[in-house]
């Protein structure tokens, strides 16, 4: 095989693997809040800046609630976790 069609095939399936190579991160972060809605609410807002920061998008519906409790000064707590499409 000539040099020229090697390099040229080689850069093209350079080029078109590099879909391939953006992987799902699993995010996690917490949130407090007056309600647990609240501390949902500012849980999925960490974890969707988080996301982008890496330059990632958002993966719909991959939004979890993994743990949530009251606190006894009326707060309430909350982990959840977040799919990340990260380039």
């Amino acid at each position: 095989m000539k040099k020229f069609p090697c390099l040229a095939l080689a850069a093209f399936i350079l080029v078109a693997s590099a879909p391939a190579l953006a992987e799902v991160g699993n995010l996690s972060n917490t949130g407090y809040g007056a309600t647990k809605a609240d501390a949902e609410a500012k849980a999925k807002k960490n974890l969707e800046e988080a996301c982008h920061s890496r330059n990632g998008k958002v993966v719909e519906g991959s939004f979890k609630v993994t743990f949530d409790k009251p606190l006894t000064n009326g707060q309430h707590y909350v982990d959840a976790t977040m799919q990340c499409d990260i380039p």
